[in-house]
């Protein structure tokens, strides 16, 4: 079964940015940053680090 949320995760820790996965999915990265926030909310775990050098993944977003 197709998960937008988990093919967004999925691009973002491939590319290691919203902004590269957003234009990948042609989405904006707003609309790809709440789908992350969404998907964090429903796991309960905090699936990624964000800093102003990109995204990377925590221990959770590493298992998932």
């Amino acid at each position: 079964m197709y998960d937008k949320h988990l093919d967004g995760f999925m691009r973002v820790a491939e590319c290691g940015s919203f902004s590269k996965a957003a234009e990948q999915l042609y989405v904006s990265p707003n609309a790809l940053i709440k789908q992350m926030n969404c998907l964090e909310r429903d796991m309960g775990a905090k699936l990624l680090v964000r800093t102003n050098r990109g995204v990377t993944l925590t221990e959770a977003g590493q298992v998932l």
